[in-house]
């Protein structure tokens, strides 16, 4: 499954994190041994907050800031289990929508592979609500969902589901990943003792002594001092004799030290539940949250991912149009229903030219499901269901209720073509962690509750199907429909639960429909008068067919499918006597150290279990994301087992095969990326690729500045004044609004307005299909910011400079570094090319530009150096 580029992002600074976090352990680790080895007392220092320095002190961590506005460094909230021991725990900001069961499972197999080094152990997946612990159990049981994929790659296949009342043994945790997912509540209430889970329930025998063996019991108490004990009596001798550790799953977790996943970690805040769960002797916890509180600093954020960049990768539904209705409850839901249609049909012919199957769903928010609250007062389910029926004319099976009592949907797979379902009719149920991509319009008909109803259900209608638009404006918004409500509440409301979907930012995606419509209107924005008629064209990286046919460069056509994939092959790149080869036989030949503070390898008892064949297909099949074609991918790693077959016992190599599957795929997509930047290269170099601007004549390649721009306004909205609270003097537009800009882009802005050296500029903006952007030797396009013309030379050439920005948090990672290596590049193509005359003139005006990337912590010193740069 590809990672959109936010997630890399995420996944990319969890392996920062690892790195540190493992080098600072064992840093830790050999001191605490050393001292033992003395006969000293020795506590394990607080590895965890050294590691969390170092990634502050290398500025790769979101900055908090205080109510001044003033930005800090995030102190490190420690945490430590019931043995005293430091946790490793971190906290991914994530607005719902933005894939955070996906980023818990690229997360997991990370820790298993490159932290802990074992493919078995105990995972505890903690939930807060039933919806969302059916729909997490649903994914990560079905062993064809990537996510399940994922845990399986870090298993090397063997993965076993667990629920909270499954048994268990302690082989099972020996010769799997045991995943458990579990309720908050089941692990965070008060009193311990009226849980299942802590009770003495007789089973998992596996993990303890006999009941009556006191002195093993005894002695594994004194092991693991926070176990939960059963006090038979009789003491004596100053020694307690009859204490029996508990056979309970509390116990058997606080032996595991299993690695935590809390979703929605903002609801384990409470000192019992945060308690209880590090009372789990936990060797990892992480949470994912779209909401956490930093400044009170419960959590320990380790990336903060903002709304606008799932709206950047097509993964939400926007913009919210918000639709008031002046008649009753029966009206609002018949405008609603005659919505879906239209989307229906939609979706119908979509599905003809695209092949790609979109069932739109109406999910119905009501006051009452109860089977005794049908007082004709309030709105009632079966009301609903009623006037479907009776008077929309909607198949009773296209239907379902959703409550607290009643489960309608139980089983139904709402994404399947088989599925009736287009009407979902509820009250509570699914205001959290419910958020199937098929939902396009959310009506409310609950009168007394619709402020509320607004805020807790919009993100239920936000996801988008398949995580990509479709390019059709009706399948890529969605809709709520509400009645007899002031627009500004309703607003304010929605707003509010875009905050707690953690999307805040993009809360000017709202736009109303219907009553006191003209709150929000379309707008069209001029140039200012004295750069009305200006041409203004930009280069685009196109690829020549043919002697004169010039197009888009087509990254899977160009790039990926012209590489020579017979020349990748992760064993040739090693000789018998080359040092990388030996370490790697050495590697995979030595047995695993048993550590003091993790768990051990148990790759002897997989073999003694059978399993000591590696299955070639899934071997090969995990290696298709790198390398796309099963051809290769198999020769590829038949080569590497036959030749690390010969040096390596077939126990150490099925033993290690996860690891070496990890390291291959690592291999080959460093060389797919080295080889695609040099096939970009050369075709650039050879004129097979171009980036200049072009005759006319080629059916206009070259990306053209608009005349106006279609904007949409509220009466709230404030437009961007300068650094002096002035009209901007310099942007080419005559109005740029607050809501367009972040801290760094509105700095920017000031600096260029306030530059005499500086012509015009324009905020470029997001990343629309239509909107300017380079493709490079990735797949990934880079959407520049700004678009600053500078006075023109002596000799009339008109001078453009094209920048891009960066927050600092993102300073250094794979894809930042990737688009300023790509814009540098096509600056001095671009550069070249107007040197020998092949860049066509602009109403007679030769036009030199340049590229550049603008990062946070040294923006003006760039920038003002970038001013200076460009010339002919």
């Amino acid at each position: 499954m590809e990672l959109k580029v936010y997630q890399s992002m995420v996944i990319e600074r969890f392996d920062d994190y690892l790195a540190t976090l493992r080098e600072k352990r064992g840093e830790a680790t050999e001191f605490y041994e050393f001292q033992k080895s003395k006969g000293r007392d020795a506590t394990l220092h607080n590895y965890p907050a050294d590691a969390w320095e170092a990634l502050n002190q290398q500025r790769l961590l979101p900055r908090i800031r205080d109510k001044t506005g003033a930005e800090h460094d995030q102190p490190y909230v420690s945490r430590e289990d019931g043995m005293d021991r430091p946790i490793p725990n971190v906290c991914f900001k994530v607005p719902t929508a933005g894939g955070k069961t996906l980023l818990a499972t690229a997360s997991i197999e990370k820790l298993c592979v490159d932290y802990f080094r074992r493919q078995t152990g105990f995972v505890l997946w903690v939930v807060p609500s039933d919806a969302i612990y059916r729909q997490t159990w649903k994914s990560l049981a079905d062993r064809e969902h990537p996510y399940r994929q994922m845990l399986e790659r870090a298993s090397g296949g063997r993965v076993k589901m667990l629920e909270r009342t499954d048994r268990f043994t302690r082989q099972d945790s020996e010769q799997y990943l045991c995943v458990m997912v579990l309720m908050l509540q089941a692990a965070g209430r008060q009193s311990k003792e009226t849980l299942r889970m802590f009770r003495d329930s007789g089973g998992f025998t596996s993990f303890f002594p006999e009941v009556d063996d006191y002195s093993r019991n005894n002695a594994l108490l004194n092991e693991v001092r926070n176990l939960d004990v059963n006090d038979l009596g009789d003491a004596g001798a100053g020694v307690i004799q009859g204490i029996s550790v508990k056979h309970s799953l509390s116990n058997v977790l606080r032996l595991l030290r299993p690695i935590i996943v809390i979703d929605e970690g903002h609801r384990a805040y409470s000192e019992t539940a945060r308690s209880t769960l590090t009372g789990f002797n936990p060797s990892f916890v992480l949470e994912l949250s779209a909401t956490p509180n930093a400044r009170k600093h419960i959590s320990n954020i380790l990336v903060d991912i903002p709304g606008t960049a799932l709206k950047d990768e097509q993964m939400v539904k926007l913009p919210i149009n918000l639709q008031f209705e002046n008649g009753d409850w029966k009206d609002t839901l018949t405008a609603a229903s005659t919505e879906l249609e239209s989307i229906e049909k939609a979706a119908r012919d979509f599905q003809k030219t695209a092949g790609r199957y979109i069932r739109p769903i109406n999910l119905i928010r009501v006051d009452r499901t109860g089977r005794e609250q049908q007082d004709g007062l309030h709105v009632h389910a079966e009301d609903a269901r009623k006037y479907l029926i009776d008077n929309l004319g909607v198949p009773e099976d296209q239907i379902r209720i959703k409550s607290a009592t009643v489960d309608e949907l139980r089983d139904d797979d709402l994404l399947s073509e088989f599925c009736p379902v287009r009407y979902i009719i509820t009250k509570d149920a699914l205001r959290e962690g419910w958020d199937c991509p098929f939902a396009y319009v959310l009506t409310i008909l609950s009168a007394t509750t619709a402020k509320t109803a607004l805020t807790q259900m919009i993100g239920r209608v936000l996801r988008q199907p398949d995580t990509r638009s479709t390019g059709v404006e009706s399948l890529d918004e969605c809709r709520v429909f509400t009645f007899d409500r002031d627009v500004k509440d309703a607003v304010e409301s929605v707003k509010r639960g875009l905050e707690q979907e953690g999307m805040g930012d993009i809360a000017e995606e709202i736009k109303t429909v219907g009553q006191d419509a003209e709150a929000e209107k379309p707008v069209r924005v001029k140039r200012k008068a004295k750069w009305k008629g200006l041409k203004v064209f930009l280069p685009r990286v196109l690829h020549q067919d043919g002697a004169n046919a010039l197009r888009l460069l087509d990254y899977d056509r160009d790039i990926l499918g012209e590489l020579d994939w017979d020349r990748f092959s992760f064993t040739k790149r090693f000789k018998a006597d080359d040092p990388e080869w030996e370490r790697m036989v050495v590697s995979l030949n030595v047995e695993s150290r048993q550590g003091q503070f993790e768990l051990s390898r148990t790759d002897t008892l997989l073999e003694r279990d059978g399993a000591g064949e590696i299955d070639f297909t899934f071997m090969v099949r995990h290696l298709m994301d790198v390398v796309p074609n099963p051809w290769q991918a198999a020769r590829i790693m038949d080569e590497v087992l036959t030749d690390l077959g010969k040096e390596v016992p077939k126990e150490r190599l099925f033993a290690n095969r996860l690891h070496l599957l990890q390291s291959v795929r690592k291999d080959l997509r460093a060389q797919v990326e080295a080889a695609a930047e040099d096939l970009f290269r050369e075709k650039l170099s050879k004129g097979k690729i171009a980036f200049r601007l072009v005759s006319p004549l080629d059916e206009r390649p070259n990306w053209e500045l608009a005349e106006t721009l279609e904007l949409r306004e509220r009466e709230s909205d404030k437009v961007l004044r300068d650094s002096h609270d002035q009209d901007l003097k310099r942007a080419m537009f005559e109005k740029i609004y607050e809501r367009d800009v972040n801290g760094l882009e509105r700095r920017v802005a000031w600096y260029l307005d306030d530059n005499d050296a500086v012509k015009w500029w324009h905020r470029l903006a997001s990343r629309a299909r239509s909107e300017y952007h380079l493709q490079g030797w990735q797949r990934n396009r880079v959407f520049p910011d700004f678009l600053v013309a500078l006075t023109d030379l002596e000799d009339g050439t008109r001078r453009i400079v094209v920048l891009e920005t960066k927050g600092e948090q993102l300073k250094g990672n794979d894809d930042t570094e990737y688009k300023r290596k790509l814009m540098d590049l096509l600056s001095e193509s671009y550069r070249r090319a107007l040197e020998v005359g092949e860049v066509e003139l602009i109403d007679g005006q030769k036009q030199a530009m340049i590229f550049r990337m603008l990062m946070e912590d040294s923006w003006q010193t760039e920038l003002a150096s970038s001013l200076q740069e460009v010339s002919a």
